[in-house]
């Protein structure tokens, strides 16, 4: 069969049909959800909390080649309905939003609150993803009121768009998702990339960036965590070396509390513990590791409430440095699991 057709024959599935099948005490249809939103967006409203929406979106099965039988569609939303539902809490409400998507309603969740719910829910569903039948491709979403809209319709709209902002992202399109993290270093930092979300650009002493350049992005994003000490945040720093005479030591230390995470990742002192040592970093906790790539890369990983950006900087030869930066969320959420799930890290946001 044509690849063509095949591609468009595996977007004729419906999952619609057979939600109507499941029975399922904790598991809605689209009707119930709708009120039900519009009863969480007025209690949010009186009460000044924020809550937040996942949409599951299954976009295909065995990367579009085949598309299962009704028996094995439904067999498969049983599956996927089921592990939903135990993973999210009893407050959460879950339902089928429409064909092909199932929508959770968080109550009391921020923002930061959804992506953990979407980790646990995407390593919860590997069995259906990446190592068994049907090996479907599902896609996370959130949204969270009432930083992203006004209403329950509009949230689910934003929701909705990120769907297909996922799907048209570099972490989507190149398949990182199935590599591991050093790998997607590679990727991003030896290709060439230029668009509004990404690009590539190499830094030296004859060039238009210094390699100073990289501590600069580091202490700017300090001086911004300082004016918002209380918003929530991550920010993973990969500095090679950790030392006592960081550049952006300074800064971190002059600041006062603040609710950002920040780790310090590098190759250890001698008699550093793995996580957290007696350099003494203030806001820091550091993670020294053993591992020589760390000696010629430079990253930095930020999550915020309201932004997202990664810059990773590699050596390449004659004290250059060849660079990678984005404001893509999707590609900076991966780049921190992929770190954290390889040196087998606390998996945090």
């Amino acid at each position: 069969m044509d690849a063509n057709i095949l591609k468009e024959e595996s977007k004729k599935f419906s999952l619609l049909e057979e939600s109507r099948k499941i029975v399922e005490s904790h598991f809605h249809d689209s009707i119930f959800i709708t009120e039900y939103g519009r009863l969480e967006t007025a209690r949010s409203e009186r009460y000044g909390i924020s809550y937040s929406i996942i949409i599951v979106h299954v976009e295909s099965f065995n990367r579009g080649k085949t598309v299962p039988g009704k028996k094995e569609l439904l067999d498969f939303l049983k599956k996927l309905v089921s592990t939903v539902t135990k993973v999210v809490r009893n407050c959460d409400v879950t339902g089928m939003l429409e064909d092909r998507r199932i929508i959770i309603i968080l109550p009391h969740t921020d923002y930061f609150g959804s992506l953990i719910t979407i980790k646990k829910l995407s390593k919860a569903l590997e069995f259906l993803t990446i190592s068994g039948e049907p090996y479907a491709s599902i896609i996370f979403s959130q949204a969270t009121y009432p930083k992203d809209a006004s209403g329950f319709g509009e949230l689910v709209g934003t929701a909705t768009r990120r769907v297909t902002e996922r799907l048209e992202s570099l972490w989507e399109t190149h398949d990182l998702q199935s590599k591991l993290f050093w790998e997607i270093v590679a990727a991003l930092t030896g290709g060439s990339y230029s668009a509004a979300e990404y690009s590539t650009f190499d830094v030296g002493a004859d060039l238009d960036l210094e390699n100073s350049f990289v501590h600069t992005v580091n202490e700017t994003i300090i001086r911004e965590i300082s004016r918002t000490p209380e918003k929530r945040g991550i920010l993973y720093i990969g500095t090679k070396k950790i030392t006592s005479d960081l550049p952006f030591k300074n800064h971190l230390d002059s600041i006062g509390k603040i609710s950002t995470k920040i780790f310090l990742v590098g190759e250890g002192v001698a008699g550093a513990a793995r996580v957290g040592s007696a350099l003494d970093i203030k806001n820091a906790t550091t993670i020294a590791l053993s591992d020589h790539r760390l000696e010629t890369t430079y990253f930095t990983f930020y999550m915020s409430e309201d932004c997202a950006y990664a810059l990773i900087s590699k050596e390449s030869w004659a004290d250059t440095h060849n660079c990678f930066h984005t404001g893509d969320p999707y590609i900076v959420e991966g780049l921190i699991t992929k770190l954290q799930r390889d040196y087998s890290l606390q998996e945090q946001l």
